[in-house]
């Protein structure tokens, strides 16, 4: 089993974008989702992430240089540490979530590097 890191985006946002009776519905489809995750014993963790934030970011000669988080229209919504035999199961995974069928929503999939390179 390996580790990923699906990293969902979106161009919305479910906590706004919903009426109270469709957030309701995403929280409960949301709810089965991870229990399912849970009981499949797949889910290391999950978070929604806030919209604002701060960047770092290194200029050429080395420095760093912080900056506010500039908010494009398309955000990091939030993340899921899984375990999946290979990409294709944890694409599986992904393509689960119920977010797809509430906001339009991109999850990327990537495969986590063990430290000391396994």
């Amino acid at each position: 089993m390996k580790d990923y890191l699906l990293i969902i985006k979106t161009k919305g946002s479910v906590w706004t974008d919903l009426s109270p009776e469709q957030l309701q519905k995403h929280m409960e489809h949301g709810g089965a989702y991870i229990g399912n995750l849970v009981k499949q014993g797949v889910l290391k963790g999950a978070n929604p992430i806030e919209k604002s934030g701060s960047r770092i970011l290194t200029e050429s000669n080395g420095t760093l240089k912080d900056e506010p988080f500039n908010e494009t229209k398309e955000v990091v919504a939030g993340f899921f540490h899984i375990i999946a035999k290979d990409i294709d199961q944890a694409v599986s995974i992904a393509k689960e979530n119920p977010i797809f069928n509430d906001i339009p929503t991109k999850i990327e999939v990537h495969p986590l590097i063990p430290i000391g390179g396994n």
